[in-house]
């Protein structure tokens, strides 16, 4: 049965959202259950023992996550999803073209930038359409892969997505963090520094201290915040040719011995570099600062 990527893109939505929140469910019903037993008294070595496990769990999510899908490993927030080969002529389209590589060849030898493609919804009777599978688990997997991207991992389809590209529309889709974009008023992503008119908003966002603030934070974000001329929203409409700039603010979570991995701040600035007719955005990117994020430890 055919499947066109507009389809593709709506299903695959749904779906992510509700793998986001079967996994939260899962880190806190297991973290409520261990609240609901009490707190056991603390035996010579329990902190040393205790930090081991959380050391093999990240050491286990970094295992997972060298290569992108390989059988067994998690995809999105899901731990189960099988690996779906991408159709020859969908990977085709995320080749960078010749002229983006020629035009950007001087910036992308700079230190910390990079270049990207997500794939767009495409038309209704899209022609690779006859190549995509009917599957639910297969177009959620295949959105991931060509229309996610994560700046912490530096990759495509990564499990730590960051951003993702859908309906037009450039979104969040990192969990329990704030994602703040604005448009700059300059076109030289080169020359855009943490003090470039717009930034400066960005670098000075305070990060939340707890995880109510987390959730008050978000309030605020949601509707978007002018200031200064500019508006810092959670998504963006994406320009040709306009440059952007970018804030992430991932947190983590611990109780006991249950994590969520993936903290960072970043501060960023990317580019439109080209859109083709299949809607498909090419995205310059790059990295003003990189610290970690805050970690939260949750109490019994």
């Amino acid at each position: 049965m055919a499947v066109s990527l507009n389809r593709l893109r709506s299903g695959s939505i749904s779906a992510l959202g509700f793998n986001f929140l079967v996994a939260v469910g899962v880190f806190f019903l297991f973290s409520s259950l261990v609240a609901a037993q009490g707190s056991p008294p603390r035996t010579p070595g329990q902190d040393t023992a205790d930090k081991a496990e959380r050391d093999r769990q990240m050491s286990d999510y970094l295992r997972r996550t060298q290569g992108p899908f390989r059988p067994g490993d998690g995809l999105g927030w899901s731990y189960s999803r099988p690996p779906v080969p991408i159709p020859t002529a969908l990977k085709a389209r995320l080749e960078i073209s010749p002229d983006v590589k020629s035009d950007y060849a001087g910036f992308l030898k700079s230190r910390r930038t990079g270049v990207f493609k997500l794939l767009g919804d495409g038309p209704e009777k899209d022609s690779l359409a006859d190549e995509l599978v009917a599957a639910e688990e297969e177009r959620q997997a295949i959105f991931w892969q060509t229309s996610t991207f994560s700046f912490r991992e530096k990759e495509l389809g990564a499990w730590l997505g960051d951003i993702s590209y859908t309906k037009g529309k450039i979104i969040g889709t990192a969990a329990a963090s704030h994602l703040i974009f604005t448009q700059l008023e300059t076109e030289d992503i080169a020359s855009v520094t943490a003090e470039t008119p717009g930034m400066p908003f960005l670098a000075s966002f305070v990060r939340a201290k707890s995880f109510d603030e987390v959730v008050e934070i978000g309030k605020k974000l949601a509707p978007g915040i002018s200031d200064g001329g500019f508006r810092y929203t959670t998504s963006t409409w994406p320009r040709v040719g306009k440059v952007y700039g970018l804030r992430i603010v991932a947190y983590g979570f611990r109780r006991g011995i249950a994590l969520t991995p993936g903290e960072m701040d970043l501060l960023l600035a990317f580019k439109i570099a080209g859109q083709d007719e299949y809607g498909d955005l090419t995205i310059v990117w790059k990295e003003l600062h990189r610290k970690r994020g805050p970690v939260f430890v949750l109490k019994d």
